[in-house]
């Protein structure tokens, strides 16, 4: 394998003698452009004196490397003889030393240098070792190491005596004639004594300290050092020796060989110092503190922060043990950790300790083992844990409840289930599962805002704790949706009782800052094992058996069955469908005439979505609007259709208008404005020619901010229309925020417009209010010939309803825009009728036949 190196000139690093240069010059002479030299043209023939010095090194088939053969100089520094040894077998410091240096050499395709050390006999020796990388036409690259001796000796114990900052003399006894040590000479001196004694070498090598001015007498050194030549024990001990600048403290260590003394000098003075910062931060540190005795476990020191922080006194605290603060349960535990304590201990778990008004604390004591006016204590700081156990407490405790009832969520729910089933498992019993949800919670929340329903949920979750037994349970899942385990269930029975005392309990009125509120609540129930043995079977079939419940008319319990979820995946595939059907182009916009009431003209049209779902047909606006709704799809829907509808409406004579209804989930997007905008800018629909119809429910929700969205709509030139007006809770009082162009009466009061006197008068009253406010007054859902008479005699602006036309497509408006009097309508109706076959008119419109009287009775 070639390696492609650049060309460089002879580094002067490596070139150490005549032999090595001539080497190297051989190695760049073989290299031939940037190809590595062949081991031929460097390797054989005379090397002279180098020869010594080699070692040839090849890789073998695992990657490791192997010397083949190595010279004296090898030999003498791996310590090894024979061939072909691996780079494994190697001392570790030889290893290191070659594999560095063949590494370099083979990443960088040029000879690379380390240093080599030999010590022998106290002696170090250094040696250039320079690898030559080679090509070789066998294989990979070899390795000609070279090994030059660099002739640099030194002690290794002159090194290691002068290196050191501590100061360091040799001393002989001197004896008298009785043979006991009367002087001492001093033999060998480094430079951290000469800089501690404040003496030059040339002043105390081979000098007696009898000869030199140390006072050493006067601070007991020589007794010290007499002592531990006549005992044989090491001793240690400190002076303060006073300067003209500051005082010296100097720890004095003296080993005794024989006659010999090896004495060590070290400079204390920051130990001294950081001695007097321990007291200072000791005594001021606003963690409690303190020192104790290992030995006795007595206090020895306490700091202010502790006495304050345990209530003792001072003197209380120095006349007990730490073993005093414990638990007397804990206490034995305790000592076997104090009195064992090495160097330092960090306890894993918090300890307890007692205050001296006998409450207790949980601290995490952090404890290091250190000397103290020569004696050893151990320093304790603690960290008083209590106030954070208790929020961890609670935020474990917040982790597995809801917040606002305090009742299991759903985390905890799952445990106590899966814990429960294990249970009945062994036991061979049942339990019952409950979904338990809230009947027109909605409504409440949209009526009287969320702090009322939060206040609601709170009551029910305690009329929930009220029914249910000891070994029941209750969650709060989310938003008004509850669980309830029942365990030990013997037969169905059981679960129907529970489940009617519960819908008792919730249906009860509420009294909640001075509204009366009645709800009611449905409950689907799953039986363990019968309907699954695992936590997601048991829920999906409880919920599936609530679904079921709710399609029932609410208020009401029922089991899960086998078979039940079939409506449920018929809504999940229509949830699905619907989600597609826009990208498919399944939605048309199908338009319904109004009619102007006085002059029996086309005064519009309002645009109804409608779906021609691929398989199933023409789907019902009831049924996929409100999903739409929950599935965030009604933004996209909606801002097509208001496009669409404006789109058509241009094409339209220009007195007609176009009415779009918006969806409340719409003002939620805060995107309202500019989709408008856009329907009006691209259409080029003039904007007073638009209707956008609300319901009150869009007011009820963020009141202001969409009180201000429909007035930047109504700057825009649009009409704003209140829809299914009268059948909420406030509209009075919409109308008094916003002033409307257009109120449109519910259905629902025309329907019985014939039988019902209240309805008639509710007719009479919303038509008199509109008139008084300057508003257009629209009935909607006429069908009858007698409900438009009534109509167009309470005064009612515009009227609409299959009496006139069914909402029909785009294409089968033409008779309404080319004659729009009330006598061509009741011409063209049975051919306009019949155009929609999937919605047939009412069966009354069956004989229907409009008379002249209608035109007589606004004459």
């Amino acid at each position: 394998m070639a390696i492609r190196v650049p060309r460089s000139n002879i580094p002067d690093a490596f070139v150490r003698t005549t032999a090595l240069e001539g080497l190297y010059r051989r190695w760049l002479a073989a290299r031939v452009g940037p190809l590595l030299p062949p081991y031929e043209d460097v390797a054989l023939g005379s090397l002279g004196q180098v020869a010594e010095q080699l070692a040839l090194i090849v890789q073998d088939a695992s990657g490791g490397f192997q010397i083949v053969r190595f010279g004296e100089t090898f030999r003498k520094w791996l310590g090894q003889d024979g061939a072909d040894i691996s780079l494994d077998e190697l001392r570790p410091e030889c290893k290191l030393a070659l594999g560095q240096v063949i590494a370099t050499a083979l990443r960088l395709g040029e000879p690379g240098r380390t240093l080599a050390h030999v010590v022998s006999n106290g002696i170090v020796e250094t040696y250039n070792v320079v690898a030559f990388p080679l090509e070789s036409r066998w294989g990979p690259p070899v390795i000609l190491a070279c090994m030059e001796d660099r002739n640099e000796r030194y002690s290794l114990v002159d090194t290691m005596f002068g290196a050191t900052d501590e100061g360091m003399l040799a001393l002989t006894a001197i004896r008298d004639d009785e043979g006991r040590p009367s002087d001492f000479q001093i033999i060998s001196v480094n430079d951290g004594a000469c800089r501690l004694l404040r003496r030059t070498q040339d002043t105390l090598q081979w000098k007696r300290l009898s000869e030199i001015d140390l006072m050493l007498e006067e601070y007991g050194v020589l007794a010290h050092l007499r002592q531990s030549l006549e005992t044989g024990e090491r001793r240690q001990f400190e002076i303060s020796i006073p300067g003209e600048a500051a005082t010296r403290h100097v720890k004095i260590g003296v080993s005794p060989v024989r006659d010999l003394l090896s004495v060590t000098l070290t400079d204390i003075a920051e130990v001294k110092a950081r001695e007097a910062s321990f007291r200072l931060l000791f005594d001021s540190n606003p963690v409690p503190m303190w020192l104790y005795d290992p030995s006795t476990l007595s206090f020895l020191q306490v700091n202010d922060a502790a006495v304050r922080h345990y209530g003792y006194s001072r003197d209380a605290f120095l006349g007990m043990s730490v073993l005093d603060i414990r638990p007397a349960e804990t206490r034995e535990t305790a000592r076997a950790v104090l009195e064992g304590i090495q160097e330092g201990y960090e306890a894993e778990e918090a300890w307890r300790h007692v205050k001296a008004d006998g409450s207790e604390i949980l601290v995490y004591p952090y404890l290091r083992v250190l000397s103290v006016d020569e004696r050893p204590a151990v320093l304790v700081a603690v960290m008083d844990v209590t106030e954070r156990r208790k929020a961890e407490a609670r935020i474990a405790h917040m982790a597995h409840h809801d917040a606002l009832t305090n009742l299991p969520n759903r985390v905890l729910f799952r445990e106590r289930l899966d814990r429960a089933l294990g249970g009945i498992r062994q036991r061979d019993e049942k339990l019952a599962i409950f979904c338990v949800d809230l009947d027109h919670f909605k409504s409440v929340n949209d009526t009287l805002g969320h702090p009322i329903g939060d206040k609601l949920l709170q009551a029910v979750a305690d009329r929930f704790r009220d029914c249910l037994g000891e070994r029941d349970i209750v969650a709060r899942l989310g938003g008004d949706e509850f669980a309830v385990i029942q365990p030990a269930v013997s037969t169905p029975a059981e679960a129907s009782l529970l489940a009617r005392r519960l819908i008792e309990a919730v249906s009860a009125p509420y009294e909640i800052e001075g509204h009366q509120i009645v709800i009611g609540t449905s409950i689907g129930i799953a039986l363990a094992p019968g309907d699954g043995n695992e936590p997601d079977v048991l829920l999906k079939n409880a919920d599936v058996a609530l679904y079921r419940a709710k399609a029932d008319g609410r208020n009401t319990f029922h089991f899960f069955e086998q078979g039940m979820d079939s409506r449920l995946r018929a809504r999940r595939a229509l949830d699905l469908d619907l989600r597609n059907a826009m990208a498919a182009g399944e939605f048309e916009l199908y338009y319904q005439p109004v009619i102007t009431a006085r002059s029996s003209t086309v005064s519009g049209f309002e645009a109804l979505m409608r779906w021609h779902h691929r398989e199933r047909g023409m789907v019902s606006p009831a049924e996929f609007i409100p999903m739409a709704e929950e599935i965030g799809l009604i933004v996209p829907l909606g801002e097509w259709a208001l496009l669409q509808a404006c789109r058509e409406a241009a094409t339209w004579p220009a007195g007609l208008t176009i009415a779009v209804n918006l969806s409340p989930v719409q003002f939620k997007s805060r995107n309202l404005v500019p989709a408008v905008i856009n329907a009006l800018t691209s259409s080029g629909l003039a904007a007073s020619r638009l209707e956008l119809e609300i319901t009150e429910s869009v007011l009820l929700q963020e009141s202001e901010v969409n009180l201000a969205t429909l007035h930047q709509l109504r700057e825009l030139g649009v009409r704003i229309s209140m829809d299914d007006f009268g059948t909420g809770y406030s509209s009075l009082g919409y109308l008094r925020q916003f002033p409307f162009d257009k109120i449109k009466i519910d259905q629902s009061f025309i329907k019985e417009l014939a039988e019902n006197p209240q309805d008639a008068a509710i007719v009479r009253a919303v038509t008199g209010l509109g008139i008084s406010l300057g508003m257009t007054i629209t009935a909607e859902g006429v069908e009858t010939q007698f409900q438009f008479d009534r109509l167009r005699l309470e005064g009612c602006t515009e009227v609409q309803g299959y009496l006139f036309s069914p909402p029909r497509p785009a294409s089968a408006l033409g008779p309404f825009l080319t004659g729009r009097q009330m006598t061509e309508l009741s011409r063209a109706r049975p051919a306009i009728l019949a155009i929609v076959p999937n919605e047939p008119p009412p069966p009354e419109l069956s004989s229907l036949r409009l008379t002249p009287r209608v035109d007589q009775l606004v004459s």
